[in-house]
């Protein structure tokens, strides 16, 4: 970031999960305070696009995450791929890709409403900085990143990662688990363009009301000074 540059400040993105669509379109309206709803396709019995969708009145990330990285998909890829196009087809602000699946025409038809994205749930790769700069090479409007660090040291390196982005804006970097809290509540130190927020505990989310309430999430600046105590 240059001198004299402000960064934007970073968002909240509630995910929301739910056993039908119509169920997770009325969690969907129930989300409070938050910037974006992402939409986990994955975790209904009776996927519909449409549904999922209609009425919507908060910017939407459309995700069907496939067991093979961490999700509940457990149809073909032919199949999550149409869910995923017609996501895009009918408007969807954002569709979620994993980086892995190779769905390059989704990517290069919609670079602007792709989230790129990786996880890795057993720790955090050698060679994430150069994947980092791969997914970038793909020229979509965002990529995520989601690693699991081993103690709070692992940190600095994520911090270090998201603070020499020359694409500001464009990076969503979480450490999940408990490890990873300073990233999901101080996204902008990570170089994060949002957050996520909800009720994925076992990845170490917390909810939007816990974000905005209790770690003021809204209130804190980027040149706030931070303490902490670890043991």
């Amino acid at each position: 970031m240059t001198q004299g540059t402000v960064r934007p400040r970073a968002g909240i993105c509630a995910t929301v999960t739910a056993p039908t669509t119509a169920e997770l379109r009325r969690r969907r309206d129930a989300v409070v305070g938050a910037d974006l709803v992402e939409l986990r396709l994955d975790s209904v019995i009776d996927p519909d696009v449409a549904g999922a969708l209609a009425g919507r009145q908060t910017a939407v990330i459309v995700t069907c995450r496939p067991t093979w990285e961490g999700g509940g998909f457990t149809g073909s890829e032919e199949a999550r791929k149409r869910l995923l196009a017609d996501a895009l087809a009918r408007g969807a602000e954002f569709v979620d890709v994993e980086w892995r699946a190779g769905f390059s025409d989704l990517t290069a038809a919609s670079p602007d409403r792709i989230v790129l994205s990786s996880h890795d749930f057993t720790g955090i790769p050698a060679d994430l900085e150069s994947r980092m700069n791969a997914m970038r090479g793909a020229g979509t409007r965002v990529i995520k990143v989601a690693v699991t660090p081993s103690c709070l040291a692992d940190l600095l390196t994520l911090q270090r990662l998201g603070a020499n982005s020359h694409t500001e804006g464009r990076t969503v970097l979480i450490a999940m688990g408990e490890r990873g809290l300073a990233t999901r509540v101080l996204p902008e130190r990570f170089g994060s363009a949002w957050t996520y927020a909800g009720d994925l505990g076992d990845i170490g989310q917390v909810t939007v009301g816990s974000l905005v309430d209790f770690y003021r999430f809204r209130e804190v600046t980027e040149d706030a000074g931070l303490y902490g105590v670890a043991g």
